[in-house]
């Protein structure tokens, strides 16, 4: 996608929060507060130990005129040394359902394949109904359910790239 740029904690800091701010209803049913900067440097930067900084992506789309309408964040080597995982994919909802969420994924999905990832993972809230459909439409199958961490239930999907991990 040639209107997606690479962004930076902390440099972009102020970019992601403004669409966090527009996105508000995610980050208050993930988190149940506003957005506020200890969030977007979360998902900008956080990461288990075992994976290094310089495997944590973070894209931004850039809508019409010229501020983000939406992001992702991925990490290489979580859970496993060869797989991806997509921690926030998170879009402006005037840029929901015209296909952009779908473009993204599609940029986080070609980048694992590019980097011979075994698989891509994902969490969804339980609550966030749209989001397993969405998931759904794009191949990923459910793997486990968890509360660890906040106490939400997620579910986890993934999507296999490589014949030996399909099942």
């Amino acid at each position: 996608m040639d209107d997606l740029v690479s962004l930076h904690w902390p440099q972009d800091s102020g970019r992601v929060l403004q669409l966090c701010h527009q996105a508000r209803d995610y980050v208050e049913m993930e988190t149940g507060d506003a957005p506020d900067l200890a969030y977007v440097r979360e998902n900008m930067t956080d990461a288990p130990p075992d994976v290094p900084t310089d495997q944590i992506w973070c894209w931004g789309h850039l809508g019409p005129d010229g501020a983000l309408d939406g992001i992702a964040t991925c990490l290489k080597g979580y859970y496993e040394a060869d797989d991806w995982y997509l921690g926030l994919l998170l879009l402006d909802p005037a840029a929901r359902a015209k296909g952009l969420g779908t473009r993204m994924a599609q940029h986080v999905i070609d980048q694992a394949r590019a980097d011979n990832a075994a698989c891509l993972r994902i969490a969804v809230l339980d609550t966030n109904i749209r989001a397993l459909d969405f998931w759904a439409r794009l191949n990923f199958k459910h793997e486990t359910s968890t509360s660890v961490g906040d106490g939400q239930l997620r579910h986890v999907h993934r999507l296999n790239f490589k014949k030996e991990t399909l099942q």
